[in-house]
């Protein structure tokens, strides 16, 4: 007996290192990704609610009779909670009432860069009526946001949307993209992209055309 178990094959190293040792390594791999995306971190959590940043439910005294929620025309606007370049926290719900321009943007879009000022400018113009400016950063850290903020002097809330969660949510197809929301919160119009704007009677590819804008923050206004 003893000389048959002293018989048994001993395990084929190579078996460990060609078979069981890339599953491992693959399987570390998966676990280190899922705890990277996954985990509360310090961004990922608010810390008044505990409830995770990003798409959240609209209060169901919100939902008026007739409307789907949705990021087209004629829908509520789909809700979010999320962190603010100052230190606060912002949930678009919580602006019912007021007229909202809602713009996604980031840095290192060029068209944004045309277009800022003149969300700034009409912000400053129209704010003491109630318009509220929203503008949304996808996924960039908060010294780059926060030295692009002063150079161009925008006041208006910064929410920054780290994980993309809003973005996915409001089905965005480029940057810039701006919602128009009315005071009972349903969207009155989209426009996705860069605008066309007219120079010197030539049609280029550039930001909003500041006329245009404002045609777009008077219907929320009424």
């Amino acid at each position: 007996m003893a000389g048959e178990i002293g018989s048994l094959p001993r395990p084929d190293r190579r078996f460990w290192r060609s078979v069981l040792l890339p599953v491992v390594v693959i399987a570390a791999i998966a676990f280190v990704i899922w705890w990277l995306e996954y985990r509360p971190g310090e961004e990922a959590v608010s810390p008044l609610t505990g409830e995770r940043y990003g798409a959240v439910s609209l209060p169901a005294r919100l939902v008026r009779a007739g409307f789907d929620v949705g990021p087209e025309e004629g829908k509520l606007a789909p809700n979010f909670l999320l962190p603010t370049l100052d230190g606060g926290e912002l949930r678009l719900s919580r602006l019912r009432g007021k007229p909202v321009v809602l713009n996604f943007w980031a840095t290192w879009c060029s068209p944004c860069r045309r277009e800022i000022p003149q969300l700034v400018d009409a912000y400053d113009r129209f704010r003491d009526q109630g318009l509220a400016v929203v503008g949304v950063n996808l996924q960039e850290d908060r010294d780059t946001i926060q030295d692009y903020s002063d150079d161009f002097g925008m006041d208006f809330p910064i929410p920054i949307d780290h994980s993309g969660d809003v973005g996915r949510e409001y089905r965005l197809l480029g940057l810039p993209t701006t919602y128009f929301i009315d005071r009972d919160g349903v969207v009155r119009s989209v426009y996705r992209g860069p605008f066309l704007e007219t120079v010197r009677d030539i049609r280029v590819q550039g930001a909003i055309q500041q006329n245009e804008l404002l045609q777009r923050i008077a219907e929320i206004m009424e």
